[in-house]
């Protein structure tokens, strides 16, 4: 056994795969979990023949360093690749599902554009090089793809993977690889060319949409059988540091000493008492935006809907001024999700774009969203299941500025070299993002980093 002592603060992903990694590397590794269950947003709930994701539902495999964690804890062998049906994905323009294009040279073809939308997509590469490269994830469309390209693309797509509007958050932080295709190539059509090769060698492995036989879930469920000392249902009041050794103080009494420290929880629970920082950083990081969000399940008689639902789903462009963000055609994505004759949706509202509609009383956001679905896919009957999750605080949003929130955290670690500050406000908000940061932090701390 490592003669260090570390504490674990928040089951989320990123905590869990640092904890399972130190441990096996001999460290002797306590995790706290306020909740009665670990995974953080993942969740998966089983109800009557339907099977529903609260949080994500999908884990883009792409990645061999997360591949092999997958079959280093055990689960490869349960893992579920969605429907091919799921490479179609659907824009609402004009009221209608329209399909879209898979990539920026196909966007060329695709019925989803004008003619002067595709000759300003083509033009892409004659567009200069912008200096600032702090920029929003929508100046930066507009400026390289045109006008149509972000109202019927970019913004659907933001709003479908963070919840939020492409004019509130940075590229640079945001969509990393976007910023770097301008940075190294000048263009995004140069560099998706270009740059392919590259990017296969580095990412190591194919690309495979994927959940599991028992749902998200078991992914941290999996992780957590693995660790000798998880305190579920203990919420830490108080990280204390005295002298170089930390003591963690929960509801239940305190733990400790501990060498190291792991804070795995999002930055709107941070208060001072909990980490040594003081008023400004607080203010600082409390800048950090989790916009609300709605999950709606719905299920629905196949044949209450006449859309065949032959794809992963469709997004709502802002553009479109609907009620909804988008909707996930559940039980097309993978098998078992609804019972053999019935559809699952699973349908979002708020977010960045209309907040307060997330936080709307369940019956009156059904109505809502029947009425939507209506006009869209052609829904004529009532649901025959439904559940709903509000999350108050849901995805961070990477602002503009976001360097001052790094530098805080950076700032708050260098001055205490036994804590480390780790979550998905911090180097992507993805599953497979999380599990590389879990990673990465292990090796580091191992001294392998």
């Amino acid at each position: 056994m490592n003669n260090s002592k570390i504490a674990v603060v928040g089951a989320g992903i990123t905590g869990l795969t640092a904890a399972y990694k130190l441990q096996n590397s001999n460290f002797d590794v306590t995790l706290f979990e306020r909740k009665g269950e670990p995974g953080g947003s993942i969740k998966t709930v089983r109800k009557s023949g339907w099977q529903i994701e609260y949080g994500p539902n999908t884990l883009l495999l792409k990645d061999a360093k997360v591949a092999g964690f997958i079959e280093e804890i055990g689960l490869a062998g349960d893992k579920v690749t969605a429907n091919p049906d799921a490479e179609k994905r659907f824009i609402v323009k004009n009221g209608e599902l329209q399909a879209l294009p898979y990539s920026l040279i196909s966007a060329v073809s695709t019925p989803l554009f004008s003619i002067s939308a595709k000759l300003r997509i083509i033009a892409e590469p004659l567009i200069t090089r912008n200096k600032n490269r702090d920029q929003t994830i929508a100046d930066f469309a507009e400026r390289r793809l045109g006008k149509e390209f972000l109202d019927y693309a970019i913004n659907p797509f933001v709003a479908g993977i963070f919840a939020n509007r492409p004019e509130n958050l940075s590229l640079r932080h945001t969509l990393p690889m976007m910023d770097e295709l301008e940075a190294d190539y000048g263009s995004l059509i140069w560099g998706q060319i270009a740059g392919s090769k590259k990017r296969k060698k580095r990412d190591g492995t194919d690309r495979e949409l994927i959940s599991f036989r028992q749902g998200m879930q078991q992914l941290p469920l999996t992780i957590a059988k693995g660790l000798k000392n998880l305190h579920l249902n203990h919420e830490v009041k108080m990280i204390e540091k005295r002298g170089e050794e930390w003591i963690i103080q929960t509801q239940m009494g305190d733990f400790g000493p501990f060498d190291q420290v792991i804070l795995n929880i999002p930055t709107h629970k941070w208060n001072r008492s909990l980490i040594p920082m003081d008023e400004a950083e607080f203010n600082t990081l409390q800048k950090v935006n989790y916009p609300p969000l709605s999950v709606m399940l719905l299920g629905y008689m196949k044949d209450h809907i006449e859309h065949p639902l032959d794809g992963f789903g469709f997004l709502v462009p802002e553009k479109e001024r609907r009620d909804i963000l988008g909707a996930l055609f559940s039980s097309t994505l993978f098998k078992g999700r609804a019972p053999d004759d019935c559809h699952l949706l699973t349908v979002f509202v708020g977010g960045g774009r209309q907040p307060d509609l997330a936080s709307m009383d369940s019956e009156q956001m059904i109505k809502m969203i029947e009425l939507e679905l209506k006009d869209l896919i052609g829904l004529k009957g009532e649901a025959v299941f439904k559940d709903h999750v509000f999350w108050p605080n849901s995805i961070p949003g990477y602002h503009v500025g976001y360097d001052e929130i790094l530098e805080t955290l950076s700032d708050i670690e260098n001055r205490n070299r036994s804590l480390h500050l780790a979550g998905n406000f911090r180097k992507g908000v993805s599953v497979p993002d999380c599990i590389k940061n879990g990673l990465k932090l292990a090796e580091r701390i191992n001294g392998k980093g």
